[in-house]
């Protein structure tokens, strides 16, 4: 099996490090489509102009390609994410979401009470799980 590069190491890992951020992204890309200068202070007469059948017509953009982009790259870090063993999952939660996500990958190796090498070991394991939800390593 090909290993992943560096580079695609590193994107890898951005792209899990910021997942807590992308149901705010798609958000936003729903928004911004349809935002009218109008809106400006929409929020000020209330919300009355967001009808039911406005939110299912800016969940229906299947042409907004940041929408396809964002929510597909969520959906496949939760399925990776739900593919981890216990401990992977733990050092995801606390050191890429949790309150430690600011350390790099030899302070958690201290934190875990573990070699450098082993801890990268790990990433290495976590990021291929992504890699391979993302079709960019065979199963």
């Amino acid at each position: 099996m090909p290993e992943l590069t560096k580079t695609k190491l590193a994107d890898l890992e951005e792209d899990f490090r910021n997942y807590k951020s992308f149901p705010k992204k798609i958000i936003e890309t729903l928004i911004a489509d349809d935002w009218k200068p109008e809106d400006l202070n929409s929020w000020i007469r209330g919300s009355t102009g967001h009808t039911e059948k406005a939110l299912n017509d800016m969940i229906k953009k299947e042409d907004n390609k940041s929408y396809t982009y964002y929510s597909k790259l969520y959906s496949d870090i939760s399925r990776a994410y739900d593919n981890l063993t216990d401990e992977l999952k733990h050092i995801v939660d606390e050191y890429l979401w949790g309150p430690s996500n600011y350390l790099g990958w030899i302070e958690i190796a201290q934190q875990i009470h573990c070699s450098t090498g082993s801890v990268y070991r790990k990433r290495y394991k976590i990021l291929e799980t992504l890699a391979k939800e993302r079709g960019i390593l065979a199963e």
